[in-house]
């Protein structure tokens, strides 16, 4: 007990089960979807000058299909084109880094 609880954003927009199951997007649609919210997001983090959170779940026995799987590839490397302005990391690392300012703001550092 006592252990702390963070809580990440978990897309369901960006998520290839509701996505290309239910509501039968394709691979081009679901990938130009990554695309504009990746951009879309980065600009709006620009103009507020504040950062954003941006989650894709994908699941290898959708999106990991080769018929989809170029297309998602074209996406991801739309968005690593941008590595040099962005955070490219993983749900671990940004809890760590949250542990690590809220000790620092709770325990005197800021």
């Amino acid at each position: 007990g006592g252990g702390r609880i963070l809580s990440l954003p978990y897309p369901q927009e960006l998520n290839d089960i509701p996505t290309i199951l239910v509501r039968r997007a394709s691979a081009s649609e679901f990938a130009g979807m990554i695309v504009d919210n990746f951009d879309e997001m980065r600009e709006q983090s620009e103009r507020h000058e504040q950062p954003l959170v941006m989650g894709i779940a994908l699941h290898a026995y959708i999106v990991g299909q080769p018929f989809r799987l170029r297309k998602l590839r074209r996406a991801l490397e739309h968005i690593a084109a941008h590595r040099d302005d962005v955070w490219l990391t993983t749900s671990g690392e940004i809890a760590a880094h949250a542990r690590t300012e809220l000790d620092r703001f709770v325990h005197g550092g800021v």
